[in-house]
């Protein structure tokens, strides 16, 4: 079985301007004001989009994944990396997102949504 969680956390780790930050799966970690961190979410689990003769023939998969810190530009400088790896792996950005400053915890967050539909025959997820 594929685990396409772990294959966009290892994906971007590599990267030099994600790699100095937390990477948590599901929930935001314990943070103080103003720090950075990332988060990857499943939004929806694994769908068929396409099947014949009882089988599924490829999955849809829909993440989104949040960047928040106390530095706007940040943030932004963030996402761009994790876009362009998002691209390789095969992924579309959706319109859906979040772009916002929360004054309680003192962080901008900016959170986008991707979707892909795997090959035919890449159904394991």
């Amino acid at each position: 079985m594929k685990d396409m969680l772990n294959t966009i956390y290892t994906e971007i780790r590599g990267d030099p301007a994600v790699s100095p930050y937390p990477i948590k799966y599901y929930d935001y970690p314990e943070a103080g004001d103003g720090e950075t961190f990332v988060v990857i979410k499943p939004l929806a689990p694994p769908v068929a989009a396409f099947g014949a003769s009882d089988k599924e023939l490829a999955q849809q998969l829909t993440y989104q994944i949040d960047v928040q810190s106390g530095n706007r530009m940040l943030c932004k400088q963030i996402q761009q990396a994790i876009k362009k790896h998002m691209y390789s792996l095969g992924f579309f950005q959706l319109s859906e997102g979040l772009d916002e400053f929360f004054s309680d915890t003192k962080r901008y967050a900016d959170a986008r949504r991707y979707r892909t539909i795997t090959a035919l025959y890449d159904a394991d997820y």
